[in-house]
């Protein structure tokens, strides 16, 4: 049986290792199969548990990677939020633009996931295409945590793939 933090996992791992050249579909993208097999996976059973349980975990999995890379840079986490949202600003938005809502909801909104359900809820809602892509940027956003840990010579990719895939596990077991 798959561990429910397993698909979080593949889907960071598929963020770190992007096809060369892009992907010429969502289907020949590895992220974005992941997302394909937790949505016909949700279809099969008639609902919505596995995108959820991937979105909630890649939140987690960015929020926490997030939170690290501000420790090393000594900022408060809000402090980097504050720089996330200025930059997605300044882009004109852009796919980061929900990514970084998301992680404000869960490091800076009041404590509970409360929040973060109503926060997705309301994406799907809006639009169930964009709330896949939501998914599928958490993940990339995670591997570039990942790839920046790595070059400033925090933590290697695989000692920090370990670290969250443990963080993961005690927050699916909790």
């Amino acid at each position: 049986m798959t561990s429910l933090h397993e698909p979080v996992m593949e889907l960071v791992r598929a963020s770190l290792n992007p096809l060369v050249p892009p992907a010429r579909s969502r289907g020949d993208d590895r992220a974005c199969q992941v997302v394909i097999r937790a949505a016909d996976a949700d279809l099969k059973a008639g609902g919505l548990d596995h995108v959820n349980r991937l979105a909630i975990g890649t939140g987690v999995a960015a929020a926490g990677l997030t939170s690290w890379l501000a420790q090393e840079r000594h900022l408060e986490t809000e402090a980097v939020i504050s720089e996330l949202e200025q930059s997605v600003a300044q882009n004109g938005g852009g796919p980061l633009s929900p990514v970084v809502g998301m992680l404000k909801t869960l490091l800076t909104g009041p404590p509970g996931m409360a929040q973060v359900a109503d926060f997705m809820v309301t994406k799907f809602h809006e639009d169930e295409e964009k709330y896949y892509d939501l998914v599928v940027d958490l993940g990339r956003y995670a591997a570039s945590c990942i790839d920046m840990l790595n070059a400033l010579n925090i933590s290697s990719q695989e000692d920090t793939l370990d670290c969250l895939d443990d963080m993961l596990q005690e927050f699916f077991t909790n």
